[in-house]
């Protein structure tokens, strides 16, 4: 770490001097910087950077956010074509994104980012990211995918994500937003901050909880969730206007949840009859989370030479308590009794024997001991990162040569407890005994660099990148084991301005995830490639891409939520694997006269994943055959958008839904389907004057009941019902 330290500070010096040796005087030296702490955070910048990039990446930015007001990142990315995502509890705290095929579970096979730093609790060692960003407090949303990801590892197979905290404003300033909606849901948000010549300051608060929508039998418990977020930014720099411009950011962020979650499902027929209700015998699950962020950065502009160093400390705390097993049986088990019949009595004496004992233990109707796990972790992340950026001309060319090196060091401690409770016959709950816990601790230190150019001559770019990842996980506990890799990743994209309305791009790189410390997994790799091309004419935007995958192996990890018997941070090979498909964007803008705009738009994306191989799995991936879809991935994916936009300050906007049929496991037995289905949301707004904003909107218009997930434990599951909300929003 030291060393890098001091790589950073060499480069940063040495790139100083030259520049004033040189006598060098770029022609905007002098220009005003007020973007320049932005860009240290950002990795595309704007959705119009984003449309000149060399292959596929979208923003989503602040104006888009305010639309609908959405504190859900499953919806705030569905309009983003390639993404996917498996809905769990309705609020999306326990987000499951996947793009372009990449297994979703836990966010785990994404380069996760919060302004350019890995913010998953421990990216290498346990990248499954039970902690996610408070999307109420997010101004943006950076979504790369193609060979643009090869900078953002580790996880560099389907794409990274990059949310955007609140920046400094450049004038004293704040916003006041105050929230009320259905299942008494309260949200508060609100900040303040300056700038000055040579300083600015910004402070941030959120606090948002609600009951929650579904009804736990034989209790008054609610099911919802209560979380707070405090942010706070302070910035140093000097002129704006110096030849040399030096800025330092602090950065210091706490949040904590408690939420009434669990991984219990409900049987179909509990299901049909209601499906927002939940067994009482989960009335103790619940999920309590601490988070701390701070991240120093410095930024130096000289010239055409960025440099931006960060360091980071991150530490995430949680313990989710909730329902594991039944007598001698996993849950998931017990709801597959209560489906099915299929009973695993004989292997365990206090399992469940019978479907019937198992619909009344479920119902609180027959007396069992409830086994409740303290899913208890500690996370720390940290290190540093360096990015050096530079723009040069050569006979008629442009450079745009990007470097970037990283330290980095997170853990894993885990501590897992299981207490006993004994249900009676009137579903009531007695706490009997707790047993001692298990225990396992993971740690994992990590170097990467990359190189990237963006070459630009006449109608072309043409962007080449290499990526080197170093990492050694160790773990210590029930199974001592150690893995170490070493992996360069090559990169290339191209596009090529046809006209000035069109563009065609296109683009390969190798992918590669990280390999969990079980002793018996490989790394997961893949071959990628995408062709495409974009097209602009009077208020329409066109986008279409045409993607594939070729992955020499598939990884698939066991966690709780992927409802299997196997060991708890193992890993499975899958072998072979194929992922194609079809992107589409296409936003237009249609101006009925002076005072009215009608925009509308379509995201279509056809995803194409299936396994090449056959084999048996511990039920990470179930038992597969070749050429059975991927869990999890719907073939289509549909959003229409349908707006106004009047003059007098009124608009409103309609999203369009549609997710086709999945199944949960690759086999796609009994119980595992995912019918398709369809959701609409609507939101309006009204512009009362320059600071005043009110709005409403409402999610699930049609109050659809369909199952969405069937995952975690098995049990089916179903989104949020239709809720509404009321707000007014104040700037000063």
């Amino acid at each position: 770490m030291k060393n890098l330290i001091a790589i950073s500070l060499a480069l940063t010096a040495a790139g100083v001097q030259a520049d004033l040796q040189s006598n060098v005087q770029s022609n905007d030296a002098a220009a005003d910087k007020s973007e320049v702490q932005l860009s240290a955070v950002t990795i595309i910048g704007n959705e119009e950077k984003a449309k000149q990039i060399a292959g596929s990446a979208h923003v989503i930015d602040a104006e888009e956010l305010a639309k609908f007001e959405y504190t859900d990142i499953h919806k705030i990315l569905s309009g983003v074509p390639g993404v996917s995502f498996r809905n769990e509890e309705g609020y999306g705290l326990r987000p499951n994104i996947s793009i372009r095929g990449t297994r979703g579970d836990r966010s785990s096979k994404i380069t996760l980012m919060e302004d350019g730093v890995l913010i998953a609790p421990a990216p290498y060692s346990a990248s499954a990211a039970y902690y996610f960003p408070t999307a109420g407090r997010i101004s943006g949303v950076e979504v790369m995918k193609g060979a643009s990801a090869i900078k953002n590892g580790p996880y560099t197979v389907g794409g990274a994500l990059n949310l955007l905290s609140t920046p400094i404003p450049e004038t004293f300033g704040g916003k006041v937003n105050l929230e009320y909606g259905a299942n008494n849901m309260i949200r508060n948000y609100a900040n303040v901050g300056d700038s000055k010549k040579n300083y600015g300051w910004l402070i941030e608060g959120q606090k948002h909880q609600v009951d929650g929508f579904d009804k736990i039998d034989n209790a008054d418990n609610d099911t919802g969730f209560e979380k707070d977020d405090l942010m706070a930014k302070f910035r140093v720099n000097s002129d704006r206007g110096a030849d040399v411009y030096h800025q330092l950011d602090l950065k210091i962020q706490h949040s904590t949840e408690m939420s009434d979650q669990t991984y219990v499902g409900l049987t179909e027929a509990d299901f049909k009859d209601d499906a927002h209700s939940r067994y009482g015998l989960t009335q103790q699950d619940e999920m309590n989370n601490e988070h701390n962020e701070i991240t120093l950065s410095h930024l130096v502009e000289f010239g055409s030479t960025q440099v931006t160093t960060t360091g980071y400390f991150i530490e995430f705390e949680r313990d989710w308590f909730k329902v594991d097993k039944i007598g001698g049986d996993g849950i998931n088990n017990v709801i597959d009794c209560a489906n099915t019949g299929n009973c695993r009595s004989s292997s365990n004496p206090n399992n469940i024997a019978t479907q019937a004992d198992a619909i009344a233990v479920l119902h609180g109707e027959q007396a069992a001991a409830i086994k409740i796990k303290h899913n208890n972790r500690e996370y720390e992340s940290k290190g540093i990162q360096t990015r050096i950026a530079h723009q040069l001309s050569m006979s008629g060319i442009d450079h745009n040569i990007e470097f970037g090196a990283r330290y980095h060091e997170d853990q894993e401690d885990r501590s897992q407890p299981t207490e006993t409770w004994q249900q009676d016959a009137n579903g009531n709950l007695t706490y009997v005994s707790t047993g001692a816990p298990s225990t396992r601790f993971t740690e994992a230190t990590a170097w990467s660099a990359y190189l990237a150019d963006d070459i630009q001559f006449g109608n072309w770019v043409v962007s080449p990148g290499v990526r080197h990842e170093s990492y050694e996980i160790k773990r210590e506990g029930s199974a001592s084991k150690e893995t170490k890799q070493n992996v360069t990743l090559l990169g290339l994209g191209a596009s090529y301005q046809v006209n000035k309305e069109l563009v065609v791009f296109a683009g390969m790189h190798e992918g590669h995830s990280p390999s969990p410390n079980d002793g018996k997994s490989d790394p997961e790799e893949a071959l990628n490639s995408e062709l495409g091309l974009r097209f602009t004419n009077n208020g329409l935007y066109a986008e279409t891409t045409a993607f594939y995958s070729d992955y020499s192996n598939l990884l698939g990890a066991c966690t709780a939520s992927t409802g299997g018997d196997c060991s708890i941070g193992d890993a499975s090979n899958a072998g072979e694997a194929t992922v194609q498909g079809l992107e589409v964007l296409v936003n237009y803008d249609h101006k009925v006269n002076q005072a009215l705009t009608v925009p509308m738009g379509i995201t279509y994306t056809y995803t194409d994943a299936k396994f090449d191989t056959t084999f048996d799995d511990d039920d990470v991936w179930g038992d597969v055959n070749k050429g059975d879809k991927l869990p999890s991935l719907a073939d289509q994916q549909v959003q229409l958008r349908f707006g106004l936009a009047h003059a007098s300050g009124f608009s409103a906007d309609m999203n369009v839904n549609y997710y086709s049929d999945t199944c949960s496991t690759a086999a796609c037995g009994v119980n595992e389907d995912i019918d398709a289905y369809t959701v609409v949301d609507v939101a309006g707004r009204y512009q009362v004057n320059q600071q005043t904003r009110v709005y409403a909107g409402v999610e699930n218009l049609f109050d659809s009941e369909d199952v969405v997930a069937r995952a975690p434990k098995n049990g089916a599951r179903a989104q949020k019902p239709l809720t509404a909300m009321v707000g007014v929003a104040y700037n000063f």
